[in-house]
């Protein structure tokens, strides 16, 4: 019987710490992702990887793809939604709450608010969150282990009319 209650409570302990996002990304999701007009997009690993196989990539693309563990998008398309509400406003502080998460970059320009956290273990990311606020809200969670310079040969900043443009 003691084996038994040991198994549960350990079992219980497990599943509550499975839950590794953000509180913010976590709270975001759960308040937006139902509403109409709102796009949600999970992507586990294992598609992320068939992707990776069968797509026409090169080699830092691949590597770059495999790093990747999971994918969360929020994204609000309906207009009347998105005048109302400002992710970044609403979750940054709860992003970085704890101070887990290091601002890798911030942008703000003309009521336009873009934030991309990061997560760092040793040598590599190994969780992501952009948040965009203002005319447009959207909200990205990566988790997996991201070489910093597998981004650094991918992103291009010099396109005025794109913040990220990524080279692939």
């Amino acid at each position: 019987m003691k084996r038994i209650f040991l198994i549960l409570a350990a079992s219980a302990f497990l599943f509550a710490s499975c839950n590794t996002n953000p509180p913010g990304v976590s709270k975001a999701f759960s308040k937006y992702s139902h509403e109409n007009g709102v796009t949600s997009i999970t992507v586990p690993g294992w598609l992320i990887s068939i992707a990776g196989k069968i797509g026409d990539l090169n080699k830092t693309e691949l590597e770059l793809l495999q790093s990747i563990d999971k994918v969360k998008v929020l994204a609000i398309e309906n207009d009347e939604l998105n005048a109302r509400i400002n992710l970044h406003d609403e979750f940054h502080s709860q992003i970085n709450r704890n101070n887990d998460y290091q601002e890798l970059l911030t942008v703000r320009d003309d009521g336009e608010n873009v934030t991309i956290f990061g997560k760092m273990d040793e040598e590599v990311i190994t969780e992501m969150v952009i948040l965009v606020g203002g005319d447009e809200n959207v909200m990205v969670y990566l988790k997996g282990e991201i070489k910093p310079e597998l981004l650094n040969n991918k992103i291009d900043l010099s396109d005025p009319d794109k913040f990220l443009s990524l080279n692939f």
